[in-house]
């Protein structure tokens, strides 16, 4: 008996696809009792999440139902953004899982705060949704939808997190902003310094990078004001910081991902399982026929069992403190 993972699909969100999904994870792993289980549906389940997990609870025997919907779910064997689908983890009844500090995190959109995300312990994580974060979105723990966030004691043996993405510009200090708004870089207009890479980019894959000193955040950049000659970020940007523009380049995450993967593995055993996270925006960025991080994970992690979902957003833990970055990708391995 050991941790297993499963994925199904259907012509519509039903009941049926998750217990698949989950029934699948358990043959697999020679299960006759599940005990703890991460169950991923997308966003197609949205109306009927509440008969979902009750259907897996009824199957399986087991209340520990945590996960969450989102605009995607993925395993190990095979991944979907536009039909109804279900990803599972299973663990073990047997299997006792210590007492931890780090959490494994969801959190509904309108939940994002920093008192939750920094009350101590390291988080990983992601937040349901899509990259829009209007919508639809659940998320569940102990087999019941909750709203807010929710929280799980788990330690994984490493947490790997590629961001991705690539400096255009230099860094400007921030001179003006206001809430969302930033209005000026080194006294010019933020607008006309961001105006040559709109020319170049699309606009949803440009990104401001906000530097402390320490480490640099990648923030969304969600629109222009021509008139104003403002730019509006996903986050509030102090002034005095400094910051630079960036976009988000497909191959070369994936790239960077596939070499992460391959440095913290080097000379260590495989893990047992994992749990992945990754943005709806990232996924969105290919060609739709391929998903080249789904390709990297499964080619450093061969026959280890994963399962996660395309989100609105990553928890990671970054800089001595738990962050919500987005087109991202964390995984945590386990033992």
């Amino acid at each position: 008996m050991h941790i297993a993972s499963g994925y199904a699909h259907g012509p519509r969100p039903t009941p049926q696809v998750a217990i698949a999904a989950v029934s699948a994870a358990m043959a697999r792993g020679g299960l006759s009792q599940a005990g703890s289980i991460y169950l991923f549906l997308s966003m197609h389940f949205q109306h009927d999440i509440s008969n979902c997990l009750r259907a897996v609870t009824q199957v399986t025997g087991s209340f520990d139902i945590f996960g969450a919907s989102a605009a995607g779910v993925f395993s190990d064997q095979d991944w979907s953004l536009d039909a109804p689908a279900a990803a599972a983890l299973v663990l073990p009844a047997q299997m006792q899982r210590p007492s931890s500090s780090d959490y494994f995190s969801l959190a509904a959109p309108n939940a994002i705060n920093s008192q939750w995300l920094n009350q101590g312990g390291r988080r990983f994580g992601g937040i349901a949704g899509d990259a829009t974060g209007q919508g639809a979105y659940a998320i569940w723990q102990q087999g019941r939808a909750h709203t807010g966030f929710i929280q799980t004691p788990l330690t994984p043996r490493d947490i790997i997190v590629s961001q991705g993405f690539q400096a255009l510009s230099p860094f400007y200090t921030i001179t003006a902003s206001n809430g969302l708004m930033l209005d000026r870089l080194e006294q010019q207009p933020a607008y006309l310094t961001l105006k040559p890479w709109l020319k170049q980019y699309p606009l949803h894959h440009l990104m401001a990078g906000l530097n402390d000193g320490t480490h640099t955040t990648w923030i969304p950049v969600i629109g222009v004001d021509e008139r104003k000659q403002s730019v509006m970020l996903a986050h509030a940007a102090p002034a005095a910081m400094q910051l630079c523009w960036g976009h988000f380049d497909s191959p070369s995450a994936s790239h960077d991902l596939g070499l992460q993967l391959m440095r913290r593995l080097a000379g260590k055993p495989q893990p047992k399982w994992a749990l992945v996270i990754s943005g709806h925006r990232r996924v969105i960025a290919g060609n739709g026929l391929h998903e080249p991080d789904w390709s990297a994970i499964r080619s450093a992690l061969p026959g280890v069992p994963f399962a996660g979902f395309y989100g609105n957003g990553q928890i990671v833990p970054l800089a001595k403190s738990n962050q919500i970055v987005d087109n991202s990708v964390v995984i945590a391995l386990f033992d």
